[in-house]
This record gives C-alpha cells, structure tokens and sequence, in this order.
C-alpha cells in the first residue's frame, strides 16, 4: 500500500483543557468543541478500534466518513471536559491510561475512569508506567503491557482489548509481546515501516488547536493525510 492510499484518519489526542506550562499537547476546549461540531456538520462517523479490528478481519473497510477519537494518558480533564463534550456529540472514544499514574496530580483516578467506561469510553492500556518501550529489556515489555492489562481490567471489570505505545515506540518484538499477552490492536503515533494499516502499529495524527479550521481538520480526516508528513522510525 502507497501513502496515496486511503487510510482511516484515527485522531490522536491527550489533554483537553486550559493549556499549562508543561510538555502535554494540550487542545483547548474550545477548539475541541469545534472540531467535533465541524465532522457532525460533515456527517462523520465516530467509530471505534474494535471496528477497525473487524474491518481487518473481515478484509473489509469502514465507509469513507468515518473516524476514530483517541486519547493518550487519562488526564482529570478527559473526565471532566473532553468527555461530556463527546457525549453531546454522540462520539465514541478510546482513552488509554497507565495504573501507575491513576490518581496522581492532573491524572483521573479509578472511580472516573470507571465511570466513563462503557459509557461511550472505552479504557485502554498505555503501558504500567509510560515506559518507552523501545528501550526496555524484552521480559520488561512483557511485564509493562501485561501487568497494566490485568490492572485496568481488575478495576473497571471489563476487558483491556487495547494499547498505545508511549511516545508511539515499539519494536518488532513489542508488537508480538502485545498480541500474545491479549491486546487486539496497538496505537502508535505516525511511526511506521509501511504506509500498509498493521493493527499492531495504527497510526494517529496529532490534533492541535490549529485543527479548529475547517481546511486543517478537513486535511487530517480525508484518510489520505500520509501525503502531507513523513513516517517516523518505529525506535
């Protein structure tokens, strides 16, 4: 597959909030609010990763106009801003989160995170502590994407079916770690060998406040923005 290809737009998020003095990309909510009336406005079609699982099980693809919301790390302000504005809007989310920060400082804790599970939320694994991966001795990665999997799903009861690489690092070896510990599919972020969808190394596109105008988000949700940035080493 050629990056003229069409390749389902997954949008990469992690605060959404007042932007603060620190490195977290950080889309206001106004910006946010914005971004999701402009794809109602255009009809798009919030799904969400198990979709895609199944499109590429079935060898199928999802019907243009459709998009997947992520975001990266579990911050207070995805319970509190980011998910009534997505429930208004009727859209699903995946939100990836790491036990070893739940409950910490800016980070939701378990009963938030329990509350927007199954309620338009689906709770994924972002590692035990935000490890990157890439430099992590092998039985480490085992241990970071198991022990984060079991930890999730002991506290919200259901099942973790998906992981995103912290800093979107993985290797060869991470990607296999992944499958065979139970994850269906992992994010990473426009890291990649190939411009072919691996449900190992799902690509995302990171979203800004900039993407608040109609040509920027209608650019990064055409399913051909590979045309416009360049794939990263997965190391």
């Amino acid at each position: 597959m050629s990056r003229l290809s069409y390749y389902l737009p997954i949008l990469g998020y992690h605060r959404v909030g007042a932007h603060q003095d620190d490195h977290v990309p950080t889309v206001s909510p106004e910006a946010f609010e914005r971004q999701l009336a402009l794809l109602t406005r255009w009809r798009f079609r919030a799904v969400g990763l198990a979709d895609v699982v199944a499109c590429l099980d079935g060898g199928s693809r999802l019907p243009r106009h459709s998009v997947v919301i992520t975001f990266d790390d579990g911050y207070e302000e995805t319970h509190r801003v980011a998910w009534p504005l997505l429930k208004r809007f009727g859209f699903p989310a995946t939100v990836f989160v790491m036990p070893g920060e739940v409950g910490l400082k800016g980070f939701a804790t378990w009963q938030q995170i329990i509350e927007m599970s199954g309620n338009g939320l689906t709770i994924g694994s972002h590692t035990m502590h935000h490890s990157y991966l890439p430099r992590l001795a092998e039985e480490l990665v085992d241990e970071e994407l198991r022990a984060s999997r079991r930890a999730i799903e002991e506290r919200i009861g259901r099942p973790v079916e998906f992981l995103s690489y912290p800093v979107g690092g993985y290797t060869p070896q991470a990607k296999a770690i992944a499958r065979d510990v139970g994850y269906r599919a992992a994010c990473t972020t426009n890291r990649s060998t190939s411009f072919a969808m691996d449900r190992y190394a799902l690509r995302r596109i990171k979203m800004t406040d900039r993407d608040a105008h109609p040509l920027r988000l209608l650019a990064k949700v055409s399913g051909y923005y590979d045309l416009f940035r360049r794939l990263q080493p997965p190391g």
